[in-house]
C-alpha cells in the first residue's frame, strides 16, 4: 500500500515537471503598450532595440507585440501592466504626482546635466535602497532611470528673472516641476507631454517645464519661442520600463537572467546616451529656429538655490515616512556619483 501510494506521488510529481518544462518550452508573448510618437528619438534608438534584443538573448523563446496603439492613457500606464491590460509598457511615474514619493530624489532641481551618468546611476540606486521598500508593488521593474532635466519654454514672453514666473500657467508633469513653479509663483497645468501641443496651440498654457527634445520630437518647436536654461534644470523626471508579474513568470528562469541582463542600468545607460544625443541636437534645432534662449546667472542659480531648498527637505521627511532609513543619505551618495563624473 505505502509502495502503490510513493509511486503514485511519483508520477503525479512527474507530470508536473513534464507540464512545466513543456510550458516553459512554448513561444511567451509579451502585449507592449507603446504611447511614443513614431520616429520618437527613445523609441527609436532605446526602446525598441531592446524590445528587439529580448527576443535575441532568448532564442525566440520570448516575443514582444508592440501593439497597434497605447492602451489606457499616458498617465495610466502603471495600472495598465499592473491589471494586464498590457503586459509591458515604458511609464513615467510623476504623471500621477504623489504615488511614488520614494523615487523623487531623482527629480530634485539643479541636480545635473549629465544624463549618460544619473541615468544608469539610478536604477543602480534604487536596486540598492529603494527596491526593497516595493513601492512599484504589482509591476516587475526591469529599468528605472533619470532622464535629461526639464527647463523653461514659453510662447507669451521670456523669462530672464525668477519674477517672471508670476502667474505663468505652464504644463508641468511631475512633482517636481510643481515644486519650483509653487516656489516661483508660476501655474501649474499637470499633462503629460503628449498632450503639450494642443494646449500650446490653444493658448490654454503659456509654455511647459520640459526637455528640448519634447519640444522638438513632439512637433512643438514652433509653439514656443524663448527658453530659460538653468544647469541641472528645473526638475528631472524618472522613468520605468515595468512588466505585469504574471506574465514575467510565464518566462523560464534562464530567459528572464537573460532579460534582466540587458535591462536595469544597461538599458538605463543607452537611455541616458541617447537622451544625451537627443537633448544637444534639439537645443541646436531650436537655436536655429531663432528662439530667445537666456543661460541663468550665477546669481538666479543662487537665489534659486535657497528658494527651492524646502523641496529636498519634505521629501526627506515623506521618503523617511515610507521606510527608508537615511533619505539625505541616499541623495548625498547619488550627488556624489554626479560629482565624481565631472559636474
Amino acid at each position: 500500500m505505502a509502495f502503490n501510494r510513493i509511486a503514485r506521488l511519483a508520477a503525479a510529481a512527474a507530470v508536473t515537471i513534464a507540464t512545466g518544462t513543456a510550458a516553459f518550452g512554448e513561444t511567451v508573448t509579451i502585449r507592449y503598450s507603446n504611447w511614443l510618437p513614431p520616429g520618437f528619438f527613445l523609441w527609436e534608438k532605446a526602446l525598441h532595440p531592446w524590445v528587439q534584443e529580448i527576443e535575441k538573448v532568448t532564442e525566440g523563446r520570448v516575443k514582444v507585440e508592440v501593439l497597434p496603439k497605447v492602451v489606457g492613457t499616458v498617465a495610466s500606464q502603471f495600472d495598465v501592466v499592473r491589471d494586464g491590460l498590457a503586459d509591458m509598457a515604458f511609464l513615467v511615474p510623476a504623471y500621477t504626482p504623489g504615488r511614488f514619493e520614494l523615487i523623487e530624489f531623482g527629480e530634485m532641481p539643479l541636480l545635473s546635466n549629465k544624463e549618460e551618468v544619473i541615468a544608469p546611476a539610478f536604477d543602480r540606486l534604487y536596486r540598492k535602497h529603494l527596491a526593497p521598500l516595493n513601492e512599484f508593488e504589482g509591476i516587475e521593474v526591469l529599468s528605472i532611470f533619470s532622464i535629461s532635466p526639464a527647463q523653461v519654454f514659453t510662447k507669451t514672453r521670456p523669462v530672464k528673472a525668477i519674477g517672471d514666473f508670476q502667474g505663468l500657467k505652464m504644463r508641468s508633469p511631475t512633482s517636481g516641476t510643481k515644486a519650483f513653479l509653487d516656489a516661483t509663483g508660476g501655474v501649474t497645468v499637470n499633462k503629460p507631454s503628449s498632450e503639450a501641443f494642443e494646449m500650446l496651440a490653444s493658448g490654454v498654457i503659456d509654455g511647459q517645464l520640459t526637455q528640448a527634445n519634447t519640444v522638438t520630437g513632439f512637433g512643438q518647436t514652433d509653439l514656443t519661442k524663448y527658453a530659460l536654461i538653468l544647469p541641472g534644470g528645473v526638475s528631472n523626471s524618472v522613468n520605468v520600463v515595468g512588466i505585469n508579474p504574471a506574465k514575467w513568470a510565464e518566462i523560464s528562469e534562464a530567459d528572464r537572467a537573460a532579460i534582466l541582463a540587458i535591462s536595469q542600468d544597461k538599458l538605463a545607460q543607452t537611455v541616458g546616451d541617447v537622451y544625451a544625443e537627443a537633448e544637444d541636437a534639439a537645443m541646436a534645432t531650436l537655436k536655429e529656429a531663432g528662439y530667445d534662449i537666456t543661460e541663468a546667472s550665477p546669481e538666479m542659480v543662487a537665489e534659486l538655490s535657497k528658494m527651492l531648498a524646502p523641496i529636498e527637505a519634505s521629501w526627506v521627511e515623506r521618503a523617511k515616512a515610507k521606510g527608508l532609513a537615511d533619505p539625505a543619505a541616499v541623495l548625498q551618495e547619488y550627488r556624489d556619483i554626479i560629482a565624481a563624473a565631472g559636474e
